[in-house]
């Protein structure tokens, strides 16, 4: 199929909290206070992090083969998430029993006796575990599409379900239900008195080329959205406030393309990221236009999260946790949106991701994550320009330019670049690789950024490498707070240009030529390699140096990257 004029090109993370609807003030508790519940599940070891959910759901518990009680997936693992409410008392619990593929349901709950002690089982589960109550995940009742049993009394029966799960459990903990898009297996009105709310999955209605979880209906996704699941279940009898949305934290792909979790969606190089503005939803396509996957992003999560707000729903949920990428992108976008918590500022790291700098890098951004950790922010990793535009870096409070040169770079991203340097934006550390300028591989000379470094072009470097002593010249600027007045280097190639930046920036530090180990006859007489620019609004720093991971080895240089992030993540 062919996308209409309302697509509109969009990055993989294209988007940013930074304008949008600011969050509701939480409620602290009663039942009308908002929820985001993440699934966690039994196959992954990732631990959620508290401060971005109020609910776990931990996937899953089963019928067991008797019919008459529970088994618990993993329950090593179970027992670990049922443990963080020691250190988390506000955080809610709940054992989710079923998923696609969990069966017995239909047996156990048309009988009596059986029914009964499930029910008392939930109970001795919830007791034991310490839990805050069960959710129920029956895939679906009335219907054997997921391979299980079923009986057309299963609507009933499920209702009876409900009912002896609540005498069993008591008043005082949650019972809640995952609810299939169209809200059609489920009589809502008979089970209201027992449930506490219902998380609508509103997601998997279809496959590409449609997309799965569209928030409004556009002719790139099928009949049902996400707003015509809401709709569906209000018209069963399931009042607003205690209505769940549910979001997937991947994408769903069809016949050309597999679907992925979201922290690991990787976009073909001959494929684009599209945003349909009518569903508002991003989506994967090829050259010729034909969608092989779509997906959710933050842009999208954040807009079904206004969407949440503007209707007065209970709060979000989404499948699963696990799936998101490691900086919680979409968890704190839901967080953030719907409790409240605030955004981590964001740091945007660009490297090549391998080749010659690979080992460079691969210590670098160990440590930019244990630096973003402690000081509490957020780590984005790019290896490529494509998704960088002006709307995509208001999210950011710095961009590393790790290893990462001065060409290959898309027109929008070039133009979005030196508008968040010149305006001040958010902040610059640049290492090595991003003095590369000139004529390279067909790319020709980036004319701004050479201004930018001091009006300088690349001429020659050491091969092979070099050890240099290098001398501070502003001890008093904050990237030299705490840094020696010389200290050695190794392991550089030690970039020579047309002429000295000197001129044309802040020196900060240079090299002794003559200290070379070994010797080398390549030379540039005044040689700078730590400089800033103060003509930019951005507060930036440049690091000629960063070839080696020996780098990491040495106090002066993380002492400078940790002093250069400071300041400019400050801006």
């Amino acid at each position: 199929m062919k996308l209409t004029d309302n697509l509109m090109a969009l990055g993989l993370l294209a988007a940013s909290l930074t304008g949008c609807k600011a969050a509701q003030a939480p409620e602290t508790d009663g039942s009308d206070s908002k929820v985001v519940v993440a699934y966690v599940t039994s196959w992954t070891d990732v631990m959620p992090d508290p401060e971005v959910v109020t609910h776990i759901n931990y996937a899953f518990g089963h019928v067991n083969e008797t019919f008459d009680g529970v088994g618990i997936a993993n329950e090593e693992r179970f027992r670990q998430i049922a443990d963080m409410h020691k250190t988390n008392p506000e955080l809610k619990i709940a054992l989710s029993i079923g998923g696609w593929g969990s069966g017995r349901f239909s047996e156990m709950a048309d009988n009596d006796s059986l029914r009964h002690a499930f029910a008392a089982d939930c109970a001795r589960v919830v007791e034991e575990y310490g839990l805050d109550g069960i959710d129920i995940d029956w895939e679906y009742p009335g219907s054997n599409a997921a391979g299980i049993s079923s009986s057309e009394r299963d609507r009933a029966n499920f209702t009876l379900l409900m009912k002896d799960i609540r005498a069993a459990i008591g008043e005082d903990k949650l019972l809640t239900l995952a609810s299939s898009a169209g809200a059609e297996y489920i009589e809502f009105r008979d089970i209201m008195p027992e449930l506490d709310f219902a998380n609508i999955m509103a997601y998997d209605m279809a496959n590409a080329p449609k997309h799965h979880a569209g928030l409004y209906p556009s002719e790139n996704t099928p009949e049902l959205t996400s707003d015509g699941a809401v709709k569906a279940h209000l018209a069963a009898g399931v009042p607003a406030d205690k209505l769940v949305l549910g979001m997937p934290f991947y994408g769903r792909g069809g016949e050309k393309m597999r679907g992925s979790d979201f922290g690991k969606l990787v976009v073909p190089d001959s494929c684009t990221v599209v945003f349909d503005s009518i569903a508002v939803v991003p989506l994967i396509v090829d050259a010729n236009g034909e969608v092989l996957m779509g997906f959710d992003n933050v842009a999208s999560i954040a807009a079904k999260c206004d969407y949440i707000l503007d209707n007065d729903l209970r709060g979000a949920m989404y499948w699963d946790y696990a799936g998101d990428d490691a900086e919680l992108s979409l968890a704190r976008t839901v967080a953030g949106k719907i409790i409240g918590v605030p955004r981590k500022p964001k740091l945007l790291v660009l490297n090549e991701g391998g080749g010659q700098h690979g080992p460079f890098t691969r210590e670098a951004m160990k440590w930019l994550h244990k630096y973003a950790d402690e000081k509490g922010y957020a780590v984005t990793e790019l290896r490529n320009a494509d998704p960088i535009t002006e709307d995509f870096l208001k999210g950011y409070e710095a961009v590393v330019q790790l290893d990462f040169p001065p060409y290959t770079w898309p027109d929008a991203a070039v133009d979005a670049f030196q508008k968040y340097i010149d305006e001040g934006k958010g902040g610059w550390v640049g290492f090595h690789h991003a003095t590369l300028l000139g004529e390279f591989d067909g790319y020709g000379l980036w004319d701004w950024f050479s201004d930018f470094m001091g009006d300088i072009t690349f001429r020659n470097y050491i091969a092979p490498l070099a050890d240099g002593t290098v001398a501070v010249e502003d001890s008093i600027h904050p990237v030299m707070k705490g840094v020696p007045a010389s200290f050695v280097l190794p392991d550089d190639e030690w970039y020579i240009y047309n002429t000295t930046p000197r001129p044309n920036v802040q020196v900060l530090a240079s090299v002794d030529e003559e200290s070379y180990t070994p010797a080398s006859d390549v030379k540039m007489g005044d040689h700078p390699v730590v400089w800033v620019n103060p003509s930019k609004k951005a507060r930036n720093v440049y690091f000629q140096f960063g070839h080696s991971p020996r780098l990491f080895e040495v106090e002066a240089f993380t002492t400078m990257f940790e002093n250069a992030l400071d300041w400019t993540m400050n801006k």
